[in-house]
């Protein structure tokens, strides 16, 4: 067993070549989860696929809801979507089917805003006329006056809403 005594960097050539390449390994790991992880997120499905454009009337035929704001509140960190009822019954789904709890979708980014929770279920019954609310969490700061959203409600979107503050 001869060493060369005379070059230390010999001698410690195969040690650093070993933690080079398991440090080339741990970095190209991580890179792509981190691209796996980016890709996952821009795959989702958009909400707005598989819906029916439809306009304000028709949303009130299908859900007997007619919505009559969305805004900003809480210093930005909360959505207001106020609707008015046309029919109570149609309208009763909106708060006990999960599948049709109202989504905002940001036109322009594409950011999705829907309910954490299931909406507040009102101990009274729905009446006709009577205006009623669903509050959403403003995520990352989503939505500002003047967005441009589209709401999804079931099968159906309304778009180009605008956002008050």
């Amino acid at each position: 067993m001869s060493q060369d005594v005379r070059n230390p960097a010999a001698v410690a050539s195969p040690a650093r070549s070993g933690r080079r390449r398991r440090w080339v390994v741990v970095a190209g790991l991580v890179l792509a989860v981190v691209l796996g992880a980016t890709w996952w997120s821009h795959r989702q499905a958009d909400v707005r696929a598989g819906t029916d454009a439809v306009t304000v009337d028709e949303m009130a035929g299908r859900y007997g809801v007619d919505v009559n704001l969305i805004a900003v509140t809480a210093r930005g960190g909360l959505v207001e979507l106020r609707y008015q009822v046309v029919d109570p019954d149609k309208a009763n789904r909106l708060l006990h089917d999960d599948e049709l709890a109202p989504v905002l979708v940001e036109e322009t980014s594409g950011a999705t805003l829907q309910m954490a929770s299931p909406p507040h279920r009102h101990g009274a019954e729905l009446r006709p006329g009577g205006e009623y609310f669903f509050l959403m969490a403003n995520t990352r700061n989503a939505l500002h006056q003047g967005s441009l959203v589209t709401l999804v409600i079931g099968d159906a979107r309304l778009e180009h809403l605008t956002v008050e503050g």
